[in-house]
């Protein structure tokens, strides 16, 4: 290998202008079929990459349309293989694919791939395969082409957008206090045709209903017509709108005014539905108005009728007519309806008018009658009531008792009770009740003043015992102090003179030892030197060293008076 050509400092040297670097002649040296090999290795990449290259990204997908191949018949959309011309099944989704242009066909950009969202379905149409028999409009079979049956479900579903058509659809959602009706719209005829309510998977509406919540599988409205019915409790108002009349036992009107509460037999539904239910009272009222208007309401009419046209006008005043009339036609109701697949829950009759003229008659004498019967009561609260023996309960057809208005038992029968003047013996009055409720009130005066005798009596008892466990309690308090200071002062006294022995002693003992040292140097003023001396030697050490101190200025007089010498000689 040659060597490289450096300058001073180590680096390679540039080529003069008009010279070739050995790198190049080198190049120059190469065989032209290798640089065309070169070439064609790089053109082939560069065509491989660029033109057979198929990128898809996440949620994509790319079709394959075959260009080389058998031809497809006239009735062939699809190519049953690799092999044929023409959109093929195979479908690329994520990733990165090579495929020969010369051989193959595909999207400038990949499609995104089909989206059904929470609420929807996608219902398919197959463009390729088998025509679909006479009378068919859905294909059941991946052979035949036409309306696929099952729909798509929500999700991301990668759809060869050449062999299917999608198409959007909302999903049936049954809400709570709904239950929804099928009708099939595909399958066989229905072997009695007469009836309303197919059998399962016959053409007409189906027996089984679809509970509340979502139904993805019912959703192809192709296949399945579902529509949600109210089966919730619904109230009749009898009134205004839906005024019920009908004429008394002498032909006077009575208007009946209250609320029919019914809801749809569940079991029933799907007849009741096809019956009585069409497409504009849909849209109005969710099917209830026909079910009111042509069923409930001409069954009660025809009860009120045959019901309460068998009592007079005057019965709708008093009485209990109207719940026995309410019971009756409620029964009747109940009946008639539950053939059709309604339940009547309740019947209720809140009034009944009857004719202006019977009302005010009614209300005449039954004002006279009131005012006889208050001034009957006045009197009896002056002069009291005759006292009846022997009187017995007032029964009615059934042996139950009958009642007045206030509630009491209405008794019939009995004679007066007489007295010692052969007269009638009255008992309350007004009089009679004013004498016993003085005395009732005098004894009870009586009653409270002897109730605040005892409770005075009893307070000062409860405060003399108060007072003297309050006076003992204090007594043996004292007691206890007095004992308590008794023992401090002892305890204090022998504090005291323990203290006291124990400081003479002390003070014997510091005088025993200062004797013993005395004696030990024979006379106390030796003794007293010692003791100077043994105070002052620590400090002798810091008062010679101190030259601010007193002994410092002794000596600086003859450290003067030596240096003033020196400088002399």
């Amino acid at each position: 290998m040659d060597e490289l050509t450096l300058d001073d400092n180590g680096r390679r040297e540039r080529p003069l202008p008009g010279r070739r670097s050995p790198d190049a002649k080198r190049l120059l040296l190469l065989p032209i079929p290798v640089i065309a090999v070169f070439g064609l290795i790089i053109l082939a990449l560069l065509f491989v990459w660029y033109g057979c290259r198929i990128e898809v990204g996440p949620g994509e997908f790319v079709p394959l349309l075959a260009k080389t191949g058998k031809d497809l018949d006239n009735e062939m959309v699809m190519a049953p293989g690799a092999d044929f011309k023409g959109p093929q099944f195979e479908i690329l989704k994520e990733g990165r694919y090579f495929r020969n242009p010369f051989k193959w066909q595909w999207p400038w950009g990949p499609i995104e791939a089909t989206v059904v969202q929470n609420a929807e379905v996608a219902i398919l149409v197959q463009k390729y395969g088998e025509d679909l028999p006479p009378g068919e409009v859905i294909a059941r079979t991946p052979k035949q082409k036409g309306i696929v049956l099952e729909p798509r479900k929500p999700g991301r579903h990668y759809i060869n957008t050449w062999a299917f058509d999608v198409e959007m659809r909302p999903m049936v959602k049954i809400e709570p206090g709904f239950m929804g009706v099928v009708t099939l719209r595909v399958g066989s005829d229905a072997k009695n045709p007469d009836t309303f309510v197919v059998e399962k998977g016959e053409r007409g509406v189906q027996p089984d209903l679809l509970k509340p919540g979502t139904h993805p599988e019912f959703s192809n409205p192709y296949v399945h017509l579902v529509t949600p019915i109210d089966t919730r409790s619904h109230k009749l108002a009898m009134g205004d709108k839906y005024s019920i009349k009908f004429p008394s036992k002498y032909g006077f009107d009575i208007e009946v005014e209250g609320t029919i509460e019914w809801a749809p037999d569940k079991d029933k539904l799907p007849e009741l539905f096809v019956k009585f239910v069409d497409e504009k009272d849909l849209e109005e009222s969710g099917g209830i108005n026909n079910i009111e208007q042509k069923v409930i309401l001409p069954f009660a009419r025809s009860f009120f009728r045959t019901v309460g046209g068998s009592y007079r006008a005057v019965d709708y005043i008093t009485g209990d007519t109207r719940r026995v009339v309410q019971e009756e036609v409620e029964r009747r109701l109940r009946e008639a309806c539950a053939a059709e697949g309604i339940v009547i829950k309740s019947v209720v009759i809140k009034a009944t008018k009857p004719p202006r003229q019977i009302r005010d008659q009614y209300e005449r004498r039954e004002i006279a009658r009131r005012l006889k019967d208050r001034y009957e009561k006045e009197i009896e609260m002056e002069i009291g009531t005759v006292v009846i023996e022997g009187q017995k309960q007032k029964l009615d057809a059934n042996g139950r008792p009958i009642l007045d208005e206030a509630g009491n038992p209405v008794m019939v029968g009995g004679t007066p009770k007489l007295g010692a003047d052969n007269k009638p013996v009255r008992e309350g009055g007004r009089l009679k009740r004013v004498i016993f409720q003085r005395k009732k009130d005098r004894e009870k005066r009586f009653g409270l003043i002897r109730e605040e005798i005892v409770g005075k009596v009893r307070e000062a008892e409860q405060y003399r015992a108060v007072e003297v466990t309050k006076a003992r309690k204090e007594l043996e308090v004292g007691k206890i102090q007095l004992e308590a200071a008794k023992d401090k002062a002892a305890a204090v006294l022998a504090k005291g003179q323990a203290e006291a022995a124990v400081t003479v002693m002390a003070h014997k003992a510091e005088a025993e030892g200062v004797k013993a040292k005395v004696t030990a140097f024979g006379q106390g003023d030796k003794y007293a030197e010692y003791a100077l001396i043994m105070k002052l030697s620590p400090g002798i050490k810091d008062i010679l060293s101190n030259t601010d101190g007193p002994f410092a200025k002794l000596f600086e007089r003859f450290i003067t008076l030596t240096q003033e010498a020196e400088k002399t000689k």
